[in-house]
């Protein structure tokens, strides 16, 4: 029953277009999920990772995590004024790395990305794997589920290229 209650208020604002445009804009959201990149750098720290100083690139900050033999980067997104809500995994791999190997991993799997890089003159071919995630709640506690299915994966990955005939 709400359907024509909502219609007659369209049409009312459509009528009197004058007096929708007067009204105050809204405030600013202010921004209350995400996680600070100084708490992920403590949290990660906390877990006993090896993370260096956050860099600011273009506006974009990153974490550089030298878990050895697989370094990875944290990079964050949607940046309010103190939380950041949207955060990217990802890590680079040289080659040799074909394109059939970069298709097959996303053909059968989830989650995690692979894009194929080229090889430069003199070069090997690499791979990027990257995973995507959007926070919904606040803290650096909920990159906990996101960061042991990126490191699983990871590993699982670079397993993939490792056992992977040599061509």
């Amino acid at each position: 029953m709400r359907l024509p209650v909502l219609l007659s208020a369209l049409a009312l604002a459509v009528a009197l277009p004058g007096a929708a445009l007067a009204r105050t804009p809204p405030a600013a959201v202010v921004q209350t999920t995400g996680v600070s990149v100084a708490d992920a750098r403590a949290w990660l720290t906390g877990l006993g990772g090896n993370v260096r100083e956050p860099v600011l690139r273009d506006g974009v900050s990153s974490l550089h995590i030298a878990d050895e033999p697989l370094p990875w980067n944290l990079t964050f997104y949607a940046c309010g004024p103190a939380l950041c809500d949207d955060i990217q995994y990802s890590a680079v791999f040289s080659g040799p790395i074909t394109p059939e190997q970069i298709n097959a991993w996303n053909r059968d799997n989830r989650f995690l990305k692979a894009f194929f890089m080229p090889a430069e003159a003199g070069g090997v071919a690499g791979a990027v794997v990257q995973y995507d995630v959007v926070l919904t709640n606040t803290g650096a506690e909920q990159l906990r589920e996101p960061t042991v299915i990126w490191l699983q994966m990871l590993r699982t990955f670079a397993q993939g290229l490792a056992a992977a005939p040599v061509q």
